[in-house]
């Protein structure tokens, strides 16, 4: 009885030592977990967090007949009643470590145009207009003028304004040179 009740009492000990130590070890993880989860919960930097900013939704795109440029239209709204500004995102899609496109002359031919969008103009097909960029008194486009070379991947927003179409429900065809036409760009209010 000695040997059989000695054999049982050293295993009995080891059994529970070990189930003793699983306890631990469960309870330490429940702990660990709720105090992390408290914490962020806790946290209002975390909730604060500014987020990136998704580039803005394009109204119409198009792309250079390079196969390179992506051009969308990320706005086309009234900034008076007579006047639409045209805001164009473009994009050089070209894989990395390719040569940048050349954005000085893309969007007007003209030297003292470089880098604006000047040659970039609007139909309304329905009234059979054309809309043009407008110019100040020194005849300089009205817009942002980048003439900096568009590197792969780099992606920046183009600006002009021009004189509005008729009507406050009026849809314009926008005319890139060297690209294919967006039609049916709402004018915004």
């Amino acid at each position: 009885m000695t040997a059989t009740g000695t054999g049982h009492r050293t295993r009995h000990p080891f059994v529970w030592l070990a189930a003793g130590l699983g306890v631990v070890l469960v309870v330490i993880t429940v702990i660990v977990a709720l105090r992390r989860a408290s914490s962020v919960a806790q946290s209002p930097a975390a909730a604060d967090a500014p987020r990136p900013t998704p580039a803005p939704v394009a109204v119409a795109e198009t792309t250079g007949e390079e196969g390179t440029l992506s051009i969308a239209v990320v706005s086309l709204g009234r900034v008076s009643s007579d006047i639409v500004e045209l805001r164009l995102a473009v994009a050089n899609t070209a894989a990395s470590g390719s040569p940048p496109l050349d954005l000085s002359q893309r969007f007007s031919a003209d030297v003292p145009d470089s880098g604006t969008i000047a040659e970039v103009y609007l139909a309304d097909q329905a009234h059979q207009q054309k809309f043009f960029v407008l110019r100040d008194a020194a005849n300089a486009p009205l817009g942002s003028r980048d003439v900096a070379p568009l590197r792969a991947g780099e992606r920046r927003v183009l600006w002009a304004r021009y004189p509005a179409p008729a009507g406050h429900d009026a849809e314009v065809v926008v005319h890139v040179p060297h690209a294919e036409p967006m039609p049916n760009v709402p004018v915004g209010r």
